[in-house]
């Protein structure tokens, strides 16, 4: 408890310099303003040309040189209190060992079950990392067998990772349809953006891609009444070329991208 106390005294020490410094800065920031007021007030009243411009260049370089030296007053006291930190921080090191090594127990993984525990948490952190090799050695070294129902899901994420790392939407488009009801659930929109960047990367195709873009269009209909912005808006540079009549028919909204 004494280490304790020790730093707490240290710390009741800043926070008193913090409200002394808090004080002392509005008091001497409200003598500036009334200062700085008055000076204005003088020149609106007078005018300038009315003054003599002696009295005002030395009013002006007075204001200015208090105003120098409030701000290197409170820089001053503000450096002050971050010496008064300092000492805190000092105080926890002198008072408390810093070695946390002695709070573990030796023994705390000679158990089988323990151990075994500890290899499947890394393990799974392997595999959200995407290192499935390196989780199946560890799998393999240490006798740890990972049920396919826990490996599945991360054998899944990361090969739709990998596609999309080649510019490939097609593994994500699949998931995302066949989990369709979970993201409606969660109210999330992934389906329907994954169905938007695939089809702008047809419209990139240029006019070769644009049957193809008019059908694949037909994938957004479950998301015409979320997404849908007007009728009779259509996607630019779908009604040039050979194929310009074929979307005349296609409901409008479809294109909503």
């Amino acid at each position: 408890m004494e280490q304790c106390a020790c730093v707490e005294r240290e710390l009741e020490k800043v926070l008193h310099r913090f409200v002394m410094y808090g004080h002392q800065s509005e008091e001497r920031l409200d003598e500036l303003l009334r200062s700085v007021c008055e000076l204005r007030g003088q020149l609106v009243t007078f005018g300038v040309q009315d003054a003599d411009l002696s009295v005002l260049s030395q009013t002006m370089a007075q204001c200015c040189k208090n105003i120098k030296e409030t701000v290197q007053l409170l820089a001053s006291r503000h450096k002050d209190i971050h010496g008064s930190v300092s000492k805190v921080g000092k105080a926890i090191d002198r008072n408390f060992d810093a070695e946390v090594s002695a709070v573990v127990a030796e023994t705390v993984w000679d158990s089988p079950e323990r151990q075994k525990y500890l290899s499947e948490t890394i393990v799974e952190h392997l595999y959200r990392q995407g290192m499935l090799s390196v989780a199946e050695d560890l799998c393999q070294e240490s006798g740890v067998v990972i049920d396919m129902s826990m490996k599945q899901p991360f054998l899944e994420l990361n090969r739709i990772l990998e596609a999309l790392r080649m510019q490939d939407l097609r593994p994500a488009l699949e998931w995302a349809v066949t989990n369709r009801q979970r993201l409606l659930d969660l109210n999330s929109t992934l389906e329907f953006k994954l169905h938007r960047l695939y089809f702008i990367s047809l419209l990139n195709g240029g006019i070769t891609n644009q049957l193809e873009a008019l059908q694949y269009a037909r994938h957004f209909q479950p998301f015409a009444s979320q997404h849908q912005r007007g009728r009779g808006h259509r996607q630019p540079g779908l009604c040039s070329g050979q194929q310009g009549g074929t979307d005349r028919n296609l409901d409008s909204r479809y294109m909503m991208v």
